[in-house]
């Protein structure tokens, strides 16, 4: 149904005031610009452009716009801080709801460990507040410019210092959410006594409902304040930073360690990583293969190829040293850093594993990437381009079979004259969550600005996303949003089923946009996927699949089909 852009940008506009609302195209362009994920984009512009761009600055202010759009039947769509595309709408008439002035920092209580934080109030603008108190925060693989809230209420939440820092979907206190309805609603001890301190209680405890493992995506309305956890940081109130840009480091304080194990074979690691977690000494455990390494520690691509061809490449970054970890730990007392340093060790050396050197600087380096979460755009950089697969989050059991599986899907697009620009095996990035559960992703880092390129990383994508859906052995798949809930989720509980419940009852005109969740409607394709999926995937599906993922790459570089070779 058309609407009348005007009239609707004037009852904005008398919300949040004539400079926090706009329907001008050389804005509204911005909001339709598809930033993607990785190797994976759209077009360069979205299809559906924005009907209007709003910036609330009050939870009220929200409140109204929503009511304001229900009342007219436009869908809505909030926008907070973070790395990615997952903020992008497929709706028609969609208000955007850009978040910006919600950027307060409420309230950081030290001696509860906790603060109060709006939608735009950055990981890396929290923790350096907080660690003038000795405290930090979860920041996970999205990096310090993510929104600490976006990433605890709406989506997955998991990052390389899970050892100590927990998940953010863990990490909610009390919630103020504003439904798809406009009513505002606060959750846990907020809804019984005005305190941020408990999502649980004593007021509704409905934690699971709005985000679930993965969270909503916007589905299920907006959230305009959290009550979030702080954790003990013993390190200094302000990073000392070392070396210049690109290659700032961090100086190591005295009761800090950084360790870099390696072993012969994956299963050693895996049984290195159960001991590890259980001692729960490490700050941060992060595995990344030794590419992805090398390209953290070199300032341009020329230099890590140079560097690579001469064999002047760190330790670390060599492809021999495949099964290792990162390990920071950081002591309270020196007797705690002592002992830290030991238990590492001992660990280590009684698994079959051995101590790699490394120089100052590159310490330096990898302990800032660590500290925080600073590593992504170092390792995208690599190809250009890149994407993410997989997604596992199960028992640390699994961690030879996921390797072996991207091993495996990896070698199909790396033969000569395949497009994926990674050298190494296979892209698998690890940590663990709260010292116990298993997360590993596999990146796919094709080549940038080709058509084949982005085939392939789609290709990749997509096998791997099959194969984990084929596979119990690689465990549960994480990485499911949009689409991807209507084809995959029935594996899990049926669970498409049990949150278009949730959002039919939340939103029963399906306003509150869909694009990353689940719509108000079944997906056309959902019901015939199964039979679409088992032929897509076999050997007699395989050209049709790559004829697919060509025409998704036309797609999003606009270019023409290449012509065949004869």
């Amino acid at each position: 149904m058309p609407h009348d852009r005007n009239e609707v940008l004037q009852a904005l506009q008398s919300i949040v005031g004539e400079a926090n609302a706009t329907n001008d195209p050389s804005v509204i362009c911005s909001y339709a610009w598809n930033a993607g994920v990785g190797s994976m984009p759209g077009p360069k512009f979205l299809k559906n452009w924005p009907i209007a761009v709003v910036m609330p600055g009050t939870t009220e202010d929200v409140a109204a716009i929503i009511k304001c759009c229900v009342a007219r039947g436009l869908s809505f769509r909030p926008l907070s801080s973070g790395n990615g595309g997952t903020y992008l709408s497929a709706s028609e008439n969609v208000v955007v709801l850009d978040l910006c002035r919600m950027n307060r920092l409420v309230k950081l209580d030290a001696a509860n460990q906790m603060a109060v934080i709006e939608p735009y109030v950055t990981a890396g603008r929290l923790q350096a507040e907080a660690m003038k108190v000795g405290l930090t925060c979860h920041i996970v693989g999205a990096g310090p410019s993510h929104s600490p809230l976006a990433s605890a209420t709406s989506f997955l939440g998991v990052g390389i210092t899970g050892s100590s820092t927990g998940a953010n979907f863990r990490n909610i206190l009390g919630i103020e959410w504003v439904t798809p309805t406009g009513d505002i609603v606060r959750i846990g001890a907020l809804g019984g006594d005005d305190d941020w301190f408990s999502e649980e209680g004593p007021g509704p405890g409905l934690r699971g409902m709005i985000r679930g493992l993965i969270g909503a995506n916007g589905g299920l309305g907006v959230f305009t304040r959290i009550g979030y956890k702080l954790y003990p940081w013993a390190g200094p109130p302000r990073i000392a930073i070392t070396g210049t840009s690109p290659m700032k480091g961090m100086a190591l304080e005295p009761n800090m360690r950084l360790f870099l194990p390696v072993w012969d074979t994956v299963e050693q690691m895996r049984d290195a990583s159960f001991r590890l977690n259980r001692a729960g000494v490490a700050f941060a455990l992060l595995r990344m293969p030794p590419n992805h390494i090398g390209w953290t520690l070199t300032a341009s691509n020329g230099e890590y190829a140079r560097l690579r061809e001469a064999g002047q490449l760190p330790e670390c970054a060599r492809p021999e040293h495949r099964f290792g970890w990162q390990v920071l730990t950081i002591g309270h007392s020196p007797g705690e850093t002592a002992y830290q340093e030991k238990t590492v060790r001992h660990i280590v050396s009684d698994t079959g594993g051995r101590m790699l050197p490394i120089e100052q600087k590159d310490a330096e380096m990898l302990v800032r990437t660590l500290v925080t979460s600073l590593y992504v755009s170092r390792v995208f950089r690599g190809a250009g381009a890149g994407g993410t697969s997989f997604g596992v989050m199960d028992t640390f059991n699994l961690l030879p079979d996921v390797i072996r599986a991207s091993e495996q899907l990896m070698a199909k697009e790396k033969k000569p004259g395949r497009y994926f620009a990674a050298d190494g095996d296979e892209g698998c990035w690890v940590w663990p969550t709260e010292s116990r559960q298993l997360w590993t992703e596999n990146i796919l880092a094709s080549q940038a600005g080709t058509v084949r390129g982005v085939a392939a990383g789609w290709k990749g994508f997509l096998r791997h996303l099959n194969l984990v859906d084929r596979n119990p052995r690689l465990g549960l798949m994480a990485f499911m949003a949009g689409p991807l809930i209507e084809l995959f989720g029935p594996r899990y509980s049926d669970v498409p089923t049990w949150m278009r419940r949730i959002k039919r009852r939340l939103d029963p005109p399906g306003l509150a946009d869909s694009t990353v969740h689940v719509g108000i409607k079944e997906l056309p394709i959902a019901k015939s996927w199964p039979t679409l999926q088992k032929i897509a995937f076999s050997t007699a599906g395989a050209p049709a699949l790559h004829l697919l993922c060509l025409l998704l790459g036309v797609a999003s570089r606009k270019e023409k089909l290449p012509k065949r070779k004869s």
